[in-house]
């Protein structure tokens, strides 16, 4: 999978800009605030159809203006031509060699990225929610399966919670939600228990090359399902459930602890073991998509050096060296760090200064 050329408008703070690339690493300098991130979001959206860097589309159109667009020549076993359209009060229109896609879930599974990035410590100190849409995002991305059961499963519990929030709640229909929720949650439970089976082990590795030391480190998997079935913990929590209003049971509360040694890596860990953590779930998200699909994603690489110690850098620089990586993407203030990390890895590159 490799970009040839990818042009923006209205993009973020970007008006217009066109670029023509053909390096397997493209660097990208400038100052603060000058598009370095937004070109990455705007491969990242081809990608998976949603900003990597804001929570709504309508984030992605500049202030200014009432439209936007993303469009690229992508090379996959043949040249394909890709388009967003944004407009202010409509939906994205993603287009295809010209045909225009119907479903957004028809088009994610069939291009791939990983991004690196200072904000990705969130998956460390944030929610479960953060964690989980880490897993989430990786799974919709390599199983069409689970992304529509998890699309279904979403609406039917926003469903449960709106009527959870009525003045006089019927059984009956909580039950009937019950019944269609119950082999989704399943499914999505039975998928992210095998997948984090696998991706322990590759994120175990990964650490170890980082860090170089031999602490235990893991994620585990913390899910209600684990002893109950749906159906038994929704109507175990049903008079809960209606004193708070709404769903409390179910997959959408699953966790996964980042440990080491035992002990939460959030509340125990130094800063240069969270920092090798993050890069690890990254690498291992890379190499678990590449082994899924067999292809070799994007990897978008955002301002790295400005957040990590100059032994992880080098250390990550010699995994890239060694690596099996598709095309690099990497932002930096600092050109000449840029060029040596371009020089280090020993691809061919080519510097985009903004």
């Amino acid at each position: 999978m490799k970009l040839h050329k990818l042009s923006l408008v209205n993009f973020k703070n970007h008006l217009e800009i066109n670029l023509e690339v053909n390096e397997d690493v493209v660097a990208i300098s400038g100052l603060n605030g000058v598009g370095k991130t937004s070109i990455l979001d705007a491969l990242y959206f081809l990608c998976v159809g949603k900003s990597y860097f804001s929570g709504t589309d309508v984030q992605c159109i500049n202030n200014n203006e009432e439209i936007a667009g993303i469009r690229a020549r992508v090379f996959k076993d043949e040249d394909i031509e890709l388009k967003i359209k944004f407009k202010r009060g409509a939906r994205k229109v993603i287009e295809q060699n010209g045909v225009v896609c119907k479903k957004v879930l028809d088009y994610i599974g069939q291009f791939f990225a990983v991004v690196i990035a200072p904000g990705d410590i969130e998956l460390i100190y944030g929610s479960n929610e953060t964690r989980r849409g880490f897993v989430n995002q990786i799974l919709s991305q390599t199983n069409t399966d689970y992304l529509k059961s998890l699309v279904r499963y979403n609406k039917l519990i926003e469903q449960r919670n709106r009527h959870l929030k009525q003045d006089i709640v019927d059984n009956d229909l909580l039950n009937t939600f019950d019944g269609q929720i119950a082999p989704l949650a399943k499914a999505l439970f039975k998928a992210r228990e095998e997948f984090m089976f696998n991706f322990s082990d590759v994120f175990k590795k990964k650490y170890f090359e980082l860090a170089g030391e031999k602490e235990n480190v893991k994620l585990t998997y913390v899910s209600q399902l684990s002893d109950q079935s749906y159906l038994d913990l929704a109507a175990n929590n049903r008079a809960k459930d209606l004193a708070v209003q709404r769903s409390f049971t179910g997959v959408h509360k699953d966790e996964i602890l980042v440990e080491l040694d035992q002990m939460l890596l959030k509340r125990f860990g130094s800063q240069g073991q969270i920092k090798s953590a993050l890069i690890a779930l990254k690498l291992a998200e890379y190499e678990y998509v590449s082994k899924v699909k067999k292809v070799k994603p994007f990897l978008l690489l955002d301002d790295i050096f400005e957040k990590i110690d100059e032994d992880r850098a080098t250390i990550l620089t010699q995994i890239i060296k060694r690596g099996n990586f598709g095309q690099i993407f990497i932002t930096d203030t600092n050109e000449d760090r840029l060029n040596r990390f371009c020089l280090s890895i020993g691809k061919s590159h080519q510097t985009i200064t903004l």
